[in-house]
């Protein structure tokens, strides 16, 4: 059986080496990250809308999802009036919107459509 009888090899090579790799895939991520930023903010869920925001219905009107956005953006589908949580139910003139659950309950949200 041979027996390697030569000086140490560089034990600190691996851990070099793991930092590297670690390194180069934490610049690909942030660089990734700042490609693909369009420089927007985040869409925030309607549960944390309130009088004056504007909402963007991206799921079906029987099924809504709804985001809030900028009023100045053209996707702005409604404007929120008020916010009927306390009372569960909005008057007839507006339309309504509750999201059920979370941390807070149910949110519900009367609206009015925003005309462009």
């Amino acid at each position: 059986m041979f027996t390697p009888t030569g000086p140490d090899r560089r034990p600190w090579l691996r851990p070099l080496i793991a930092l590297g790799v670690l390194g180069v895939t934490t610049a690909g991520f942030w660089a990734l990250t700042l490609l693909s930023d369009d420089g927007k903010p985040s869409a925030e869920v309607a549960r944390y809308a309130v009088a004056g925001d504007c909402l963007e219905n991206r799921g079906t009107h029987a099924k809504p999802v709804m985001f809030t956005i900028p009023c100045s953006d053209t996707k702005a589908d409604y404007k929120v009036m008020f916010s009927a949580t306390a009372q569960g139910k909005c008057p007839p003139e507006f339309d309504e919107y509750t999201e059920r659950g979370g941390r807070t309950g149910d949110t519900t949200l009367c609206l009015t459509q925003v005309r462009h």
